[in-house]
């Protein structure tokens, strides 16, 4: 049955998170002699996806994400998307056997201005590295192109590639993270994000409450024991 989940952590520690040695997916705290799992890059659904599995856990995670229900997003199926993506084909297949039998119109273009427009529409492939401001990577952060829906993540090792025009505004998010944006000048962007909220750090107390309709059926359940 299906839970809500809420994460609390009633004795923060107070020992700071850069005081702390990195190790694999967090820190280790020298205090308390235990690892640190760093939660704050995680959505919702990563979090009910680890705490699923282990309820004796100490980590570092927003304070957004404290002392309420974590909510469980689906992807759902875009069928609608796949049928219009087939009509839209064959209508464009059938609109492109019209057009080819229409008489070509030749137009004139003044070469001066349409030389200047291609040079500032020319799009080159933007690279770089996305680090928070202590060095660590960022895998997954996402780049955009402002007012646009183009955008990439960092692979692994917190790389991305990407293209863009000369004087377009890149924009830089990672949860956990202030937004940042980037005017485009050459073709290697490097970013360092700041974090926008340093985090509780502490044991994390795991409430599982079972939702309506879990208590319904478990107390219709127990009728037929």
């Amino acid at each position: 049955m299906k839970q809500k989940i809420q994460i609390s952590i009633p004795e923060p520690c107070h020992e700071g998170w850069q005081n702390m040695t990195p190790v694999d997916k967090g820190r280790f705290c020298v205090s308390c002699q235990k690892t640190v799992l760093d939660f704050t890059y995680l959505s919702d659904n990563e979090i009910i996806k680890l705490v699923s599995k282990n309820d004796n856990l100490c980590g570092r995670i927003n304070t957004s994400q404290l002392n309420r229900n974590l909510i469980e997003t689906k992807r759902s199926s875009n069928y609608f998307g796949y049928f219009a993506t087939s009509v839209l084909a064959f209508l464009g297949l059938g609109t492109s056997t019209i057009v080819a039998q229409e008489k070509p119109v030749t137009e004139q273009a003044d070469l001066k201005y349409l030389n200047k427009a291609t040079d500032s529409d020319k799009r080159i492939t933007v690279t770089g590295i996305v680090t928070c401001n202590d060095g660590a990577i960022l895998p997954g952060a996402t780049i955009i192109i402002k007012n646009t829906s183009s955008g990439v993540q960092t692979n692994e090792k917190s790389e991305y590639s990407i293209k863009a025009s000369l004087g377009d505004v890149l924009e830089f998010s990672y949860l956990g993270y202030e937004t940042m944006e980037v005017e485009v000048g050459s073709n290697k962007v490097d970013v360092q994000m700041n974090s926008s909220n340093s985090g509780t750090i502490g044991v994390m107390i795991i409430i599982k409450k079972r939702t309506f309709f879990g208590r319904t059926f478990n107390k219709i359940g127990n009728w037929f024991r």
